[in-house]
C-alpha cells in the first residue's frame, strides 16, 4: 500500500511518502498521534537513521491535519482567523524528504499485541516491529446543570477553536473562560480581539495561574489582564449554564455571593485527563497516564508511551517542553541505544499570554520550614522575577514581561547558584 494521507481528510496538501520499496524495511515503527510528541520522535528517529529501507517511520492520526502549534489554537478564535495550514509546523515536503508517512484521517481502533499489528478504523491492520502511543489528552468537561446546552466548548484540536470562532460571531455580546491557567488567559484574550463584548474569566483557585505563579505574580498578571479589558474572577465555584434553546450565562459564587454571569460562549479550560483507553483495552500498565520507565517504553517491551498521555515516576507534567524531551530518549531506545536512559523534567512553560511573556519553571511553593531563599528584584512597571533557591540551586523562578530574562534563566534551573549570580544574570 502507498504510504501516502488520504487528502480527502486534509486541510493540507496531501503529504505523500517515498515510491514503495521493492523489500521490506529491517524496522518499521507506528507512531499513534500526530501532536508534537508524535512528531518528534519521528524527527528523532530520522536523525539517527536517514535510510528508508533500514528503518520504516508510520504516523497515523484520527485528526484531518497534519502537525500544527496546539498552543496557537485560541489565535484561530481571535482576530487572524488562522487556517489550520498557517498553523502547520513543517510543510508536506519536510515529511517527504525525511521520509516520513502521516496518515491524517485514520484512527487506530486496536491493538494486536502477540501480532505487533495496529487495527486502523477502515478494518485494515498494519505491523509493526516498535509502536509509539503518542496519544494525547482530553480535555475535561464539568458534569454541571446545562453543560450540554450549544455554545459550550473545550478546544484541543483545530475544529474545536473553528466552532469556538462561529460562535463568538454569531453571539458577541459576552464570552467567559472557565479555567484561568495558560491557555485559558490566551482564549478570553482573542475572545476579546474577535470582538465579544464582555469576556469573564472564572478560576476556582484564589489566584490566577496557580501551578505556575506565586501570589505576587499572579496579582501582577492580573492587573495587566484587567487593563486590557477582561473581567477576572478568582476564588470563583461555577454552579450551573444557563440557557433555553442555546448558553445565556453561568452561575457561579464567590466567597459565598451568587451571581448570574452573561455569555453567550463558553470555553471550558480546566485541564486535560490523559488518553489511555487504547492502553488498558490491551493491558498495559496504567496510572494517570501509561506508565514507562526510564526509556519511554511499557510493560510491553516493544510498546512506548511519550508525551501527554505518558507516566513517569508518577508524574504525568502534560506540557510541550516535556514531550520534547522525551522524544530523543525514546527514538533512542527504539533503535537499540539504551546509553540516554530519561532521567526526568524540570517543568517549564514559556508562553505568551494577553501580550505579555510568562516564564514559569521549576516549584513555585514550598512548606513552611523548608531551607529554601527566595529572592525578588525590584521590577519595572511591566516586568515581575521570583526565584527560589534551594540548597544553593535555582529550583525555580518566575519570570513575566521580559523573554529575554528567560532564556537566560532557563538553563541555569537546576544548577548551583548564589544571590549575586541570580543579580548578576538577570541584569545582562
Amino acid at each position: 500500500m502507498s504510504a501516502g494521507t488520504d487528502s480527502r481528510h486534509s486541510g493540507f496538501h496531501e503529504v505523500s511518502a517515498p515510491a514503495e520499496m521493492t523489500k521490506d524495511p529491517e524496522m518499521k515503527v507506528v507512531i499513534i498521534g500526530n501532536g508534537v510528541a508524535g512528531v518528534s520522535v519521528a524527527k528523532e528517529l530520522r536523525a539517527r537513521e536517514p535510510s528508508p529501507e533500514a528503518l520504516e517511520v508510520s504516523v497515523y492520526t484520527r485528526e484531518n491535519y497534519n502537525y500544527y502549534s496546539r498552543i496557537r489554537l485560541p489565535e484561530v478564535f481571535g482576530g487572524g482567523a488562522l487556517s489550520a495550514e498557517l498553523l502547520a509546523l513543517y510543510k508536506p515536503g519536510w515529511y517527504v524528504d525525511h521520509h516520513i508517512a502521516v496518515y491524517i484521517g485514520t484512527e487506530v481502533v486496536a491493538i494486536d499485541r502477540g501480532r505487533r499489528t495496529v487495527m486502523l478504523s477502515s478494518g485494515e491492520n498494519r505491523s509493526y516491529d516498535a509502536l509509539v502511543l503518542a496519544l494525547g489528552a482530553d480535555p475535561v468537561r464539568p458534569s454541571l446543570p446545562g453543560s450540554a446546552l450549544p455554545g459550550i466548548f473545550t478546544v484541543r484540536e483545530y475544529d474545536d477553536a473553528a466552532r469556538v470562532r462561529n460562535s463568538v460571531l454569531a453571539h458577541p455580546e459576552s464570552a467567559a473562560v472557565i479555567g484561568g491557567g495558560l491557555l485559558g488567559l490566551e482564549a478570553a484574550h482573542h475572545l476579546r480581539s474577535l470582538g465579544a463584548g464582555c469576556v469573564t474569566v472564572l478560576e476556582i483557585a484564589p489566584r490566577l495561574l496557580p501551578k505556575q505563579l506565586d501570589p505576587y505574580g499572579a496579582s501582577f498578571l492580573e492587573r495587566h489582564l484587567t487593563a486590557r479589558g477582561l473581567q477576572i474572577m478568582t476564588g470563583t465555584q461555577l454552579s450551573s449554564f444557563e440557557g433555553g434553546d442555546r448558553l445565556e450565562g453561568l452561575v457561579a459564587a464567590t466567597g459565598g455571593e451568587v451571581r448570574m454571569i452573561g455569555a453567550g460562549t463558553a470555553v471550558v479550560s480546566m485541564g486535560v485527563r490523559p488518553r489511555i483507553g487504547l492502553a488498558k483495552a490491551n493491558g498495559l500498565d496504567c496510572n494517570r497516564g501509561i506508565v514507562v520507565d526510564s526509556f519511554l517504553r511499557t510493560l510491553e517491551p516493544s510498546i512506548y508511551a511519550v508525551g501527554d498521555c505518558a507516566e513517569f515516576r508518577g508524574a504525568v507534567p502534560g506540557i510541550i517542553p516535556v514531550a520534547l524531551e522525551q522524544a530523543p530518549h525514546c527514538a533512542s531506545a527504539i533503535l537499540g541505544d539504551e546509553s540516554r536512559p530519561y532521567e526526568g523534567s524540570i517543568p517549564h512553560n514559556t508562553l505568551k499570554v494577553a501580550g505579555i511573556d510568562v516564564f514559569s519553571a521549576g516549584i513555585v511553593e514550598y512548606g513552611a520550614g523548608e531551607a529554601v531563599e527566595e529572592i525578588r528584584l525590584a521590577a519595572d512597571p511591566g516586568r515581575y522575577e521570583r526565584y527560589l533557591l534551594r540548597d544553593g540551586v535555582l529550583a525555580g523562578a518566575i519570570v513575566i514581561g521580559s523573554r529575554q530574562k528567560a532564556r537566560l534563566v532557563q538553563p541555569r534551573l537546576g544548577t548551583p547558584m548564589l544571590r549575586s549570580d541570580i543579580e548578576r544574570l538577570t541584569a545582562e
